[in-house]
């Protein structure tokens, strides 16, 4: 079994009004944590012999090549992808921050800062692609006296030091900012949260705003589900 907590736990299958949803659905309740990706063959068996949906392979590849943000499909399959994930997750949810394209800055000096002052305790972090722009994020939108953790899997740093030299120069003016590298592939979800609310993120905090996304305000299940994997993978991370 996955320890990935899954959005399709919250949704009733019956109750989504298109084979397009459902298919997504489907590739959320399949995911482990040693599989992600899945043949329609499989999703549609799994809809019919499981779940009582009336479909059949051909009509799950359709829904799923519909929109290819949503759903990545290569030689092993199809896999849901962030965007697929934020359009079930708004299913559930009545806290929803859209996020217009071309409007970065108004993103993260506008709609950011006002999200992170609702913040409440140690915010977390999880974004798969962080830069020197992440860290003019947190400067710009983060309280010095906010502890912050933010567990990544890559960080671009060019020039090579850059990175570095910035979180150095952060923490010397007072920001509590924690920075650990998670090598392991399973960790492509992008959110944020506190000791209270839970945030999924469309986009990595770096590029909010440059094209249309989402942030998705989970419920404590979610937060407390996800609270639990994140320090599972922070304390298996390299910190930097």
């Amino acid at each position: 079994m996955t320890s990935v907590p899954k959005i399709s736990r919250e949704i009733d299958v019956h109750d989504l009004p298109d084979l397009d949803l459902q298919a997504l659905w489907a590739l959320d309740a399949l995911c482990t944590d040693t599989a992600d990706r899945f043949s329609a063959t499989t999703i549609a068996n799994f809809l019919v012999e499981q779940c009582g949906v009336n479909t059949y392979r051909q009509a799950v590849a359709y829904a799923l090549e519909k929109d290819n943000t949503l759903a990545h499909k290569n030689k092993d399959g199809y896999k849901l992808m962030q965007p697929g994930r934020t359009a079930l997750a708004v299913l559930i949810t009545n806290r929803v921050v859209f996020i217009e394209s071309g409007k970065p800055f108004s993103a993260k000096n506008v709609l950011l800062k006002d999200l992170f002052a609702r913040l409440k305790g140690e915010i977390l972090i999880c974004d798969p692609f962080v830069d020197i722009r992440t860290l003019d994020v947190l400067f710009k939108n983060v309280e010095k006296q906010k502890p912050v953790k933010v567990l990544t899997r890559n960080v671009s740093d060019k020039p090579t030091g850059t990175f570095a030299r910035h979180l150095g120069e952060m923490r010397s003016e007072g920001f509590q900012i924690a920075i650990a590298q998670y090598a392991a592939s399973e960790l492509h979800d992008r959110y944020i949260m506190d000791d209270v609310a839970f945030w999924l993120s469309g986009n990595s905090l770096n590029h909010l705003g440059n094209k249309e996304s989402f942030l998705v305000s989970l419920g404590d299940d979610i937060r407390k589900s996800m609270l639990q994997l994140f320090n599972s993978r922070w304390s298996a991370a390299a910190v930097l």
